[in-house]
């Protein structure tokens, strides 16, 4: 059984077929979660620009779905893992809190 266009893969067509793999797998998993949608982001780039062979068949026949892929990525990039991700339970939640603004003259200003 041939799969459809590995007879003539390259090299740099199983290279990125297999970082993209680590990749979805580290996001599934929630392990490494930036580091894995940077990657993710990389890839995504490489095969907009042509720098990276598409794979066959390819599931990004449009470059609207490249751009939807790489919005994601880049989001969870920034976001990071959720609360019920492997990063989460090895280094912890993290918080993020926005400090009330104060008044130029007078006490905090905000919700009590």
């Amino acid at each position: 059984m041939d799969f459809a266009g590995s007879a003539g893969a390259s090299g740099g067509t199983w290279i990125a077929g297999a970082l993209a793999v680590a990749a979805g797998i580290c996001l599934l998993i929630g392990i490494l979660t930036p580091l894995a949608a940077v990657l993710a982001e990389i890839l995504t780039i490489g095969m907009f620009t042509s720098w990276l062979p598409m794979p066959q068949p390819n599931p990004f026949d449009s470059t609207l779905s490249l751009a939807f892929v790489g919005v994601i990525a880049v989001s969870v990039a920034l976001l990071g893992p959720g609360a019920f991700s492997l990063d989460a339970r090895l280094f912890g939640l993290r918080e993020i809190v926005i400090p009330h603004r104060r008044a130029p003259d007078g006490p905090a200003q905000g919700p009590r």
